[in-house]
């Protein structure tokens, strides 16, 4: 199933799906937005590479990173938040939520980000938020406007891992103005909650670096392994609304 089949919340502003034909006709090197139909550039080196595989049994967009500390295959997207020109829209202020399926293998000791936008070089999202993993036994780590989640702090927990070789669905949900404003949500379900760092916490509006699909903005690291669907929002979405996003999905991942 296609993205463009399914009726997404109305307060998506950042929509990739690299099986959608609207987001990726099939071939070249660039990728089309869905909600601001902006272009994203591939960026390739050091023996990196990006496309449409079908290793897996059937195709899946593929980031290949043999040597991530390099930081040698992402996407880059222009971001304009405000002026409705010239970039993707990526949330801001105090509600936002975002959702990607992903099938991680691990390239060794570095930083494994699956997209970033922020202005520092650490765990914590300065201006902005970066999502992935680290190395080692590190497990999610989220950053979100200048603070860090490391949501479980080994691969080998039960639930809420970092499962290399397998696909998994990650929803993360943020309101600044609530206590336990920060919620993910694993295959559809609820698997953390914890507070924001602060009282009526919000993602400004001043960055103006671009949104990386597959990399973060100041340091080493890559993604590495499957990555096709990346999805944002201007809203917090309720628990009900996550599973309906996870139960649209599930199929093309072969998940229950």
């Amino acid at each position: 199933m296609i993205g463009n089949s399914i009726k997404l919340h109305p307060s998506i502003c950042f929509n990739f799906d690299a099986l959608n034909p609207k987001c990726y006709p099939g071939s070249g090197t660039s990728f089309t937005e869905m909600v601001s139909g902006e272009t994203g550039t591939v960026n390739t080196a050091n023996g990196g590479s990006i496309s449409i595989d079908n290793t897996l049994g059937s195709n899946h967009l593929k980031f290949a990173n043999p040597n991530a500390a390099a930081r040698t295959a992402y996407i880059s997207f222009p971001v304009d938040i405000i002026s409705n020109s010239g970039g993707v829209f990526v949330p801001f202020g105090s509600h936002a939520t975002w959702n990607w399926w992903h099938y991680f293998q691990d390239a060794g000791s570095v930083d494994h980000p699956n997209f970033g936008w922020e202005t520092g070089n650490s765990w914590d999202g300065d201006e902005g938020f970066v999502f992935g993993t680290g190395y080692g036994t590190d497990g999610p780590r989220w950053g979100i406007d200048d603070s860090s989640y490391t949501v479980f702090n080994e691969t080998g927990a039960n639930t809420g891992d970092y499962r290399t070789n397998e696909w998994q669905n990650y929803c993360v949900t943020f309101n600044g103005n609530v206590s336990s404003g920060v919620k993910t949500y694993l295959n559809g379900e609820l698997v953390d909650e914890r507070g924001v760092g602060s009282t009526n916490k919000v993602i400004p509006a001043t960055n103006t670096n671009n949104l990386f699909i597959g990399a973060t903005n100041n340091r080493g690291g890559n993604w590495n392994g499957y990555m096709d669907i990346v999805q944002m929002y201007e809203s917090t979405l309720s628990a009900e609304e996550v599973r309906q996003l996870y139960n649209a999905y599930k199929g093309r991942f072969g998940l229950s």
